[in-house]
């Protein structure tokens, strides 16, 4: 009878050993798939076993930790902090007091998130549902269950989409293992897009709105009414109304009209509420910075907000005189040297001419030689004719020259003016220091992010232009803060800058502005276009979630379609605006008038005196009967 009692031990105790002998096996194929290295088991082993298992896990270059169970006082953040991204957990849960591992790992609030890779073996053949159902599990948890079933393991992959929120355990069919085809694995998708269907698990969302809903938030939401308003807010919410639906979950809204700033230590807004918990994702994009990403998660880049100076370019000319601005002085001065030159050529021709003349004088320019060749250079040089000219060969090569020389002149002149008024006139106001420099006065739009740039940025420029153009000072009772429409009649009006938005200034610029004031406009960046995303809570299980949905939508389209709806484009001025007539001012012609009024008092004054010469009355006496009258 002893000898029988004792056949039925040593069969115990060789199934024992083979059981265990199977787990490890099955464990080093586990996680040499998941390429994860370091193992800590939680079993109740004995030495022989743990020495084969240390052994085998050598040969595959697994480091392993044993820890038995029971033991004392279980420290899980002493003993799961290794400095590896991932770590492997087995627990044996066909051991006495297996449940106290996993009620102590959640007791002291460590996460069931992708760090921690867990394998809970059995020899029962379902999954312990009562012991996984109270787990605080999430959508980021990794963790399979291997049941026994014949001479295989089925595999299971266990998670629940959040536990916090009232998520409904989830166990998954995964593949099987024996120790003859090894590792089967048949759920081979990207986790978050086989665990895609949250089954309407209601998750909070925080929204900043800067203006109220008309009429009603969800036609406000939804539809693109007046949506220069809140632009990237709606946006983004349209992003967020996607992800729902890809993920089948409910939204759970709360509004708030910021952000999130660090005021006196604590932040307020949406920053504040995923730090307070009431909200697991931001429904606004938000600015990256670097106290934001101590306190939030951020996961996908959704939007840049573009914020500019918008105003309507000064037409000031530098050259007051255009009829001179086509040549260069040194051009000038060279054209007068020609002029001269040709003129005595001409004069000396004539003289020769006269010198060898056997009759008398046939026309001005033998009798008045001086005058008269300068006459034909002036003519030549403004494309006029005269009636006489040089007989001699020598005299009219001159004159042909003369008037090649000054035909070329006028086409390179004449051809400048022309290609001058066709052109775009100079823009001078170009950057930040420009628009200090000038004396064209600016205005904000009141936006919490332009505010903190101000208050946050060491450009020295941008500092100096608000303590000049802005802040309250000399002349300004109050900071030039405008609204929109405010500051953007003023824009239209000329001789004003205003930063605002472009999502709201497109929309009234294209409504209210003529075409010839949308070409005169000019934007000028105060700072770089920020690059905004969507956050979750710090440490939260739905970042990767998130992330992975919403390049999902991006990468699609959907986003820029979105875009499309909610944002306004810029507007353009047409190509055919450049083919327009070109209206001359005023102040372009002056010089021309100025120089015809001068002819007409010179000519007038000169026929005066030629008369009165004429007539024998002496100079002196005119002169003298002005002087009398003047005084």
């Amino acid at each position: 009878m002893s000898s029988l009692y004792l056949f039925f031990f040593i069969a115990i105790l060789v199934r024992v050993h083979a059981n265990n002998y199977e787990i490890q096996k099955l464990t080093i194929d586990f996680f040499e798939r998941k390429f994860i290295r370091q193992v800590t088991v939680f079993a109740c082993w004995d030495t022989h076993e743990q020495v084969n298992f240390y052994h085998h896990s050598t040969v595959s270059k697994l480091k392993l930790t044993y820890i038995p169970i029971p033991s004392d006082a279980l420290d899980m953040r002493r003993l799961l902090t290794v400095n590896y991204y991932t770590l492997g957990i087995i627990l044996n849960l066909d051991c006495r007091y297996s449940d106290s591992v996993l009620s102590e790992f959640s007791r002291q609030q460590l996460p069931y998130n992708q760090s921690y890779h867990w394998l809970l073996v059995t020899k029962l053949d379902t999954p312990p549902i009562t012991t996984l159902h109270d787990l605080p599990l999430t959508i980021d948890t990794e963790m399979s269950v291997a049941v026994k079933s014949g001479l295989d393991y089925i595999l299971y992959d266990v998670y629940n989409p959040s536990y916090r929120h009232g998520g409904i355990l989830n166990v998954t069919y995964m593949g099987k293992w024996n120790q003859y085809s090894g590792l089967d694995i048949k759920l081979t998708q990207y986790k978050y897009q086989r665990r895609a269907n949250l089954e309407g698990l209601c998750i909070n969302v925080s929204l900043v709105l800067l203006h109220e809903p008309t009429p009603d938030f969800t036609t406000y939401m939804t539809n693109p009414i007046n949506r220069h308003l809140d632009t990237m807010h709606r946006y983004n919410y349209a992003l967020i109304r996607n992800l729902q639906d890809y993920y089948n979950f409910t939204i759970h809204l709360k509004l708030t009209d910021s952000w999130g700033y660090l005021i006196n230590g604590s932040y307020n807004g949406m920053v504040g509420d995923l730090i307070a918990g009431i909200a697991d994702i931001g429904g606004s994009p938000i600015m990256f910075k670097n106290e934001r990403l101590k306190v939030s998660e951020f996961t996908v880049q959704t939007y840049m907000a573009k914020g500019c100076f918008i105003f309507r370019h000064p037409k000031k000319r530098t050259v007051h005189n255009g009829f001179l601005k086509p040549f260069k002085k040194e051009v000038w001065y060279f054209t007068i040297i020609m002029a001269v030159l040709s003129w005595i050529l001409l004069w000396l021709t004539a003289k020769v001419e006269i010198h060898f003349r056997d009759h008398p004088p046939l026309n001005t320019l033998y009798s008045h030689t001086g005058s008269e060749t300068a006459l034909i250079t002036l003519a030549a040089a403004c494309q006029q004719g005269l009636s006489d000219g040089p007989q001699l060969y020598s005299g009219r090569l001159v004159f042909l020259s003369l008037f090649l020389w000054t035909l070329l002149l006028y086409q390179y002149y004449s051809a400048s003016i022309v290609g001058s008024l066709l052109a775009e006139p100079p823009r001078y106001i170009k950057t930040l220091q420009d628009l200090l420099d000038s004396d064209m006065p600016v205005g904000l739009e009141d936006i919490a992010y332009t505010r903190n740039h101000f208050a946050t940025t060491t450009d020295p420029i941008a500092l100096e232009l608000y303590r000049r153009k802005v802040a309250p000072g000399k002349g300004r009772k109050y900071a030039a803060y405008f609204n929109v429409t405010e500051g953007l009649r003023r824009v239209q009006k000329g001789n004003f800058a205003y930063h605002t938005d472009v999502d709201s200034a497109y929309k009234f610029i294209t409504d209210e502005f003529t075409e010839d004031e949308i070409c005169d406009l000019v934007e000028i960046t105060l700072f770089p276009a920020p690059h905004l995303g969507t956050v979750t809570s710090k440490h939260s299980p739905f970042k990767k979630m998130v992330t992975y949905g919403l390049r999902q939508i991006i990468e699609h389209g959907i986003g820029e379609r979105i875009k499309h709806v909610w944002r306004y484009r810029q507007p353009l001025c047409p190509a055919s605006y450049k083919l327009k007539p070109v209206q001359i001012p005023v102040g372009e012609f002056i010089p021309a008038l100025f120089l015809l009024l001068f002819g007409v008092i010179g000519a007038a004054t000169v026929f005066f005196i030629e008369y009165f010469v004429k007539q024998g009355i002496p100079c002196s006496w005119i002169i003298g009967q002005f002087m009398r009258k003047s005084q």
